[in-house]
């Protein structure tokens, strides 16, 4: 008969290989730093207390893109863990913008906006977390409670030297820009969300460290304890150093894309960031993007590897059979030069149209000076034509194929 002690031996020592590794992975995996230290995080989770851990995201656009992908993967490694995730929705703090990063005024958004915004980031969210062990907050919950006495009490806490000296506030200082007392206070109120939670941890990316510091400051002096701040790197181009996803910005790629414009917009990434996109925006083990790097350096074509990170993002929202679709999508109209099977279908008044008002009126382009210029490069076909003349007059006529640039068709119907 078999020595079942020994089994559940083995089993437990199994379990605890498992959860050092996990825990390995936390604390280094899609990880930037740790405040105040990783040796402190390593030794409260190897103490097997469990953490509450949150994660706040302002709604300043209609979707998530794919670099908080890194945020979520590491949220769901402290799920696995066995601890407590909240996501904080800021659907008041994004009425006031964050102004870190921005050298000029944001424009404010609209309760409407922001409500409208937040339609589908519970959805995406749980494409990666547990629907069981996600906790959604929003901060109006506890902001639109509070008094002018509560908020001036607050300001007393922090220092109007500590908030000015951000780097964005001086270069704004020094170029004449404006800066509203809105975004002045923003640190504050998006640290106190942290209190309010009652937080053990805070996730972010690098550029909202100074945000959560002040979190951690004020937990400190309200809480009487301490709270971990964890940054992931910000998805950047290492040639220019610009962010390379912005929900407000532009160019970023969000999860609300079908699969094929995903695929194609991952295709259209520069060489140089393949790497860091495996590394941040899918969760493959740190060998694979290890070797992935490796095959690169060696000369092989980086458009395969794209290929291949497009395929494994689209997969990651879609499922597998959708990433396939989108990859033999993509070969047949940029390989085959081929048109896509499913193209949007536009009304357009049947007649002489110059190809100006064309092109705004299939909504392809948003002004009629970028229309002109796409025109002069080139870049506009009808019904796979090349158009370079400004002043065309195209003959419209249901079944019309109208193409700016490699990958937007629209058909007239």
């Amino acid at each position: 008969m078999p020595n079942l002690k020994y089994f559940d031996i083995v089993i437990a020592m199994g379990v605890k290989k498992s959860q050092e590794k996990l825990i390995e992975e936390v604390l280094t995996k899609q990880i930037d730093k740790i405040y105040p230290s990783r040796e402190a995080l390593e030794k409260v989770l190897k103490s097997g207390k469990k953490l509450t851990i949150y994660w706040g995201i302002d709604p300043t656009a209609s979707s998530l893109h794919i670099a908080h992908g890194a945020n979520l993967f590491i949220l769901r490694r402290f799920q696995k863990l066995g601890h407590k995730i909240v996501v904080l929705l800021g659907d008041f703090t994004a009425r006031i913008g964050d102004p870190t990063g921005k050298y000029k005024k944001r424009l404010p958004l609209t309760e409407k906006q922001v409500m409208q915004n937040l339609k589908y980031y519970k959805g995406q969210v749980l494409k990666i977390l547990d629907s069981k062990k996600t906790v959604f907050k929003f901060n109006s919950e506890w902001w639109k409670k509070r008094s002018a006495d509560f908020l001036l009490n607050l300001c007393g806490l922090i220092t109007h030297q500590r908030l000015i000296e951000r780097e964005m506030f001086q270069k704004r200082i020094s170029s004449g820009e404006p800066i509203t007392e809105k975004e002045i206070l923003y640190p504050l109120l998006h640290g106190y969300d942290a209190v309010a939670l009652e937080t053990d941890a805070e996730l972010g990316g690098s550029d909202q460290l100074f945000n959560m510091l002040v979190g951690r400051d004020l937990e400190k002096i309200i809480l009487k304890k301490e709270k971990f701040v964890i940054t992931k790197p910000i998805l950047a181009n290492p040639k220019t150093g610009e962010m390379l996803m912005s929900k407000t910005s532009g160019g970023a790629i969000f999860i609300s894309e079908l699969p094929s414009q995903m695929f194609g917009k991952i295709m259209a990434l520069p060489d140089e960031v393949i790497v860091e996109c495996f590394r941040l925006c899918t969760d493959l083990p740190d060998e694979e993007v290890k070797k992935i790097e490796l095959r690169l350096k060696s000369s092989e074509n980086p458009r395969d590897l794209k290929s291949e990170l497009a395929y494994e993002i689209v997969k990651i929202y879609y499922g597998e059979k959708k990433a396939k679709e989108a990859e033999a999508e993509f070969k047949r109209v940029f390989g085959k030069h081929e048109l896509p099977e499913k193209i949007t279908k536009v009304a357009v008044k049947k007649g002489k149209c110059d190809i100006v008002g064309l092109l705004i009126a299939t909504k392809l382009v948003p002004s009629k000076g970028q229309a002109r210029r796409l025109i002069l490069e080139n870049a506009v076909k009808i019904d796979g034509k090349v158009i370079n003349d400004i002043k065309m007059k195209i003959n419209v006529n249901p079944g019309l194929i109208v193409q700016v640039g490699k990958r937007h068709f629209v058909k007239v119907k």
